[in-house]
């Protein structure tokens, strides 16, 4: 035993070691990538359980030719992440893509990348500086960019969105990924240069170009760092640029509830995610000071909410509804244990699921016990009410779930805002574990259920359509307004006028 001890701590010395080696540009053979790409299109064909359902297999067939006529010659994990990254948004499902591999993302939290050094915002067919960084004051707030490192900055843009999945047709999720991440999706498209050229168009149409460097941000003292005067909540806003924003409560970022300042008789219920354990106790306590408060108006945010678990969306619902009601109509997946197992993560979950959660409905389908499932309204403090749902393109997964069975079942119910991201008929997801490619080792997230949603008419391939739409201009997002709010005030006030 003491040579046990000393012999450990070398053992783990020398894996630190070689863990921190990690090259990112590293290359790897033309047989290695293209090995890595054949694992990966046999496990998607193989156990997407919705791979065709937005996409026809001659599509989808013709999205892997394309990319694997590209892989002939060397290359580095990055560059074969972003070769294959277009076949993901051929699928079009949100829950499935390309992820770096482990040692990829322990160097990057290492060795941060210096950042693009302007926030910008795509609408209305432009790009506009929404905030500076730079030395240069002649770079103004509302500057159009038309051209960086001479590419068009439409082309940029579609280029962006061919690498971001989306459920079905949706943009608005693909936009707001692209507008809140516009930096490193620069960098994963083009390198990462560490100076590049933005030609702007100003406001009398004049254009220039200008030369920019990539710069870490500054660094504040704690002790002269300006304190930020007033802003909104992070997900007020359609894209969430660096702008300075008053740091919440922890509890805060998951999710709370509030009383208006403006108007006593409606409450701010924001939810940011579904993905705590906490939420039953939350909803109940939430609901009982909104009866006790004698709330008309119940506005819930789930603008930014990227979705999470299924039961605390559904968990909410039952709050809102006033009779029995189901979600799903049919969850299925793939039967048989895969054929690529050993580099399939989640097994343990992946076989509870196929063994005791779920049953045989065909030869090679199996189906959620949850699927129909009957579920009842919380009749103690079910809120009667009227409901305002705030959704924008960041509204995924179980958010979108959530409004699409509000907004249909719920007769008090209005959305205001911009289509989720997520789609209003369903999705493919559940359970996600990854797929670990041999070579490179990039990993590839393959969801096990297709999720369709209990509801009347038949999947468009888009998602929930607001009741209301609202969109924002470059100038909102300046100046930090929360045209959603202002809509809901509007409403509250024509139904209860002072």
């Amino acid at each position: 035993m003491r040579f046990y001890v000393p012999a450990s701590c070398i053992c783990l010395c020398l894996l630190t070691a070689c863990s921190t080696a990690f090259d990112p540009k590293q290359t790897y053979s033309v047989q290695q990538i293209r090995d890595d790409f054949t694992l990966m299109r046999r496990a998607l064909l193989e156990s997407h359980p919705g791979i065709y359902r937005y996409t026809s297999p001659d599509s989808i067939q013709w999205a892997f030719e394309k990319a694997e006529k590209q892989l002939t010659h060397p290359m580095t994990e990055r560059e074969f992440r972003r070769t294959v990254n277009p076949v993901f948004s051929y699928i079009r499902c949100g829950h499935t893509d390309v992820y770096p591999s482990k040692q990829y993302t322990k160097y990057v939290k290492k060795n941060k990348p210096k950042e693009f050094p302007l926030s910008v915002f795509w609408a209305n067919h432009q790009l506009r500086i929404t905030q500076n960084r730079t030395k240069d004051s002649t770079l103004l707030i509302g500057s159009e960019i038309t051209r960086i490192d001479g590419r068009p900055v439409r082309q940029i843009m579609q280029e962006m969105w061919d690498l971001i999945p989306s459920d079905g047709y949706n943009q608005t999720f693909k936009i707001s990924v692209a507008n809140t991440n516009f930096g490193s999706f620069y960098r994963y498209l083009y390198g990462n240069d560490s100076t590049f050229n933005v030609t702007v168009r100003d406001s009398l149409g004049k254009s220039r170009t200008v030369k920019l460097s990539f710069s870490a941000p500054p660094k504040v003292s704690k002790k002269n760092a300006p304190k930020p005067v007033s802003a909104p909540k992070p997900n007020t806003v359609p894209t969430t640029t660096p702008l300075p924003r008053v740091k919440p409560p922890k509890v805060d970022k998951r999710r709370s509830l509030s009383i208006s300042s403006k108007d006593s008789t409606v409450a701010i219920l924001d939810i940011n995610t579904f993905s705590d354990r906490g939420h039953r106790k939350f909803y109940r306590r939430s609901f009982k000071k909104i009866k006790e408060k004698n709330i008309e108006h119940l506005v819930i945010d789930l603008r930014a909410n990227g979705g999470g678990r299924s039961d605390a969306s559904i968990n909410l619902m039952s709050y809102l509804l006033d009779s029995n009601y189901v979600v799903y109509d049919t969850i299925d997946a793939v039967r048989g244990r895969p054929s690529f197992n050993a580099y399939y993560g989640g097994k343990l979950l992946r076989f509870a699921a196929r063994n005791f959660w779920s049953r045989k409905i065909s030869s090679d389908r199996i189906r959620n016990r949850s699927a129909a499932k009957v579920l009842r309204p919380n009749k103690k403090f079910g809120f009667k009410g009227k409901v305002y749902l705030l959704t924008n393109g960041g509204s995924f997964s179980a958010a979108a779930i959530f409004a699409s069975i509000i907004q249909q079942y719920n007769p008090r119910a209005v959305s205001i805002g911009r289509e989720t991201g997520g789609g209003q008929y369903g999705c493919n997801a559940f359970i996600s574990p990854y797929v670990t490619l041999p070579n490179t080792k990039a990993k590839v997230r393959i969801p096990m259920f297709k999720i369709v949603l209990h509801l009347p008419g038949h999947d468009k391939g888009r998602g929930v359509m607001p009741d209301i739409p609202v969109e924002y201009t470059y100038r909102d997002v300046v100046k930090t307004k929360d045209l959603d709010m202002d809509k809901v005030y509007e409403l509250t006030q024509s139904i209860n006028p002072k």
